[in-house]
């Protein structure tokens, strides 16, 4: 009695690795020094003008670099008017039908967003600020002391 052999072939699924190509180094070319043209930056990354070209087609999609640029400016105000309106959408029929802490998480990633663009803090830890304000009131009651003894 012959014996069967059934084959398995199972799909060998890689990890998808980082992309580790010249586009990072391209866009990255093009934002800093946008008067570059598409050759002297394909001269500087190692690779032909018009990888570039596609790389930054895709990157713009239909924006300009004036465009682009206006968006860095203001990010940080188009993340506070994203968070006005994720805010202001909450209603009482969507606090007691959806979920409203994702509404608040995303409200709270905007303003850590904003904060961070803006250079700001984006966490704050309460024990070093109450530190911070016992040094500050230490300090303080020292000045009133030396300026109590001058005063005649």
């Amino acid at each position: 009695m012959p014996t069967e052999r059934i084959l398995s072939v199972e799909p060998v699924i890689r990890p998808k690795q980082a992309r580790t190509g010249a586009a990072p180094r391209i866009r990255k070319l093009k934002l800093r020094h946008p008067e570059l043209s598409h050759a002297e930056i394909a001269k500087r990354v190692g690779c032909a003008p018009s990888n570039v070209t596609s790389v930054l087609k895709t990157f713009m999609g239909k924006s300009n670099e004036d465009e682009l640029r206006g968006f860095q400016e203001a990010k940080a105000d188009i993340y506070d008017a994203l968070q006005h309106r994720l805010l202001a959408s909450l209603t009482q029929a969507k606090i007691t039908k959806a979920k409203p802490m994702e509404i608040i998480t995303g409200a709270a990633i905007l303003e850590d967003k904003a904060r961070l663009v803006r250079g700001q803090a984006t966490g704050i830890n309460v024990s070093v600020l109450m530190d911070v304000v016992e040094a500050i009131k230490a300090r303080g009651s020292q000045v009133v002391d030396s300026t109590l003894k001058r005063i005649p």
